[in-house]
């Protein structure tokens, strides 16, 4: 009996940040981003596409010249280059807390982009209900869509069958990768940075912003770390919703990656 309530309370300390009532009876408590409506953009969106449609690119020119196998460490050298700066996963500072997103070569410069909340996105009318069962990585946006990030379980199987769905051979619609922890393209791992604590205060934030899909060539779209649960074809998306997380200082090596969960937008 005691191993099922451990059970049970560990589960609870998860999936309680997606328990609507309980943040709001707990919001008092917790750490925030705070901002006008008018302001919420940390950097212009265009400055989020052109980032992830240069790395793509620089990605995509390295492996398919034969250049390199599609291994995670070539594709960190890709980043180092084109972006100055690597992060990968590491066991987190905070005790307790798993695994983290660490930078790992070079300086960060405040307003970069240091990662993309990769999964499936849902809109407001779609099945979530046994996806989000103990899922610690669902994310809400703004305007109410979802993003699902956990890598493994149904979550997994759902995003890996949206893919093959969507795909126009030799054009895959989104990127696998991110589901093996062997990242071919090493920004599709936001949903591994951990939330802010009074030791370890924030310096990156959360932003959305909407892809136009025309001006992404088909062929980079296998970088991408986002797919629609529904057809995009048969809902006509244009846009492919992102979640970036970019920095808010200037972010020093072998630093961890910390956000806060809660953005406030005053109307």
């Amino acid at each position: 009996m005691k191993g099922l309530w451990h059970l049970v309370k560990k589960k609870w300390l998860s999936y309680r940040f997606r328990f609507v009532p309980w943040i709001v009876l707990n919001f008092k408590e917790k750490s925030h981003r705070s901002v006008p409506k008018v302001d919420d953009k940390i950097v212009p969106d265009d400055a989020i596409i052109s980032t992830l449609f240069k790395f793509s690119a620089a990605l995509h020119e390295n492996f398919n010249n034969g250049l390199a196998k599609k291994k995670p460490v070539e594709s960190l050298k890709v980043m180092e280059k084109v972006l100055g700066y690597t992060v990968q996963l590491k066991r987190s500072t905070i005790p307790g807390a798993g695994i983290g997103v660490f930078v790992t070569q070079g300086i960060v410069a405040a307003g970069s982009i240091v990662a993309f909340y990769p999964g499936t996105i849902y809109r407001g009318t779609e099945p979530l209900l046994f996806q989000s069962i103990t899922n610690p990585f669902i994310f809400r946006c703004i305007d109410g869509l979802h993003l699902d990030g956990k890598d493994s379980g149904i979550s997994r199987m759902i995003f890996k069958s949206c893919v093959h769905r969507d795909l126009r051979w030799p054009f895959f619609p989104a990127d696998l990768s991110w589901l093996t922890g062997d990242f071919i393209n090493p920004l599709n791992c936001g949903q591994y940075v951990n939330n802010e604590t009074p030791d370890f205060p924030c310096n990156v934030a959360y932003q959305e912003c909407d892809l136009p899909l025309d001006r992404f060539p088909i062929e980079l779209r296998r970088y991408l770390p986002n797919i629609y649960y529904s057809s995009s074809e048969w809902n006509r998306a244009d846009f492919l919703r992102l979640v970036a997380l970019v920095a808010v200082k200037d972010i020093v090596v072998d630093t961890e990656l910390f956000s806060t969960y809660y953005t406030v937008v005053h109307a």
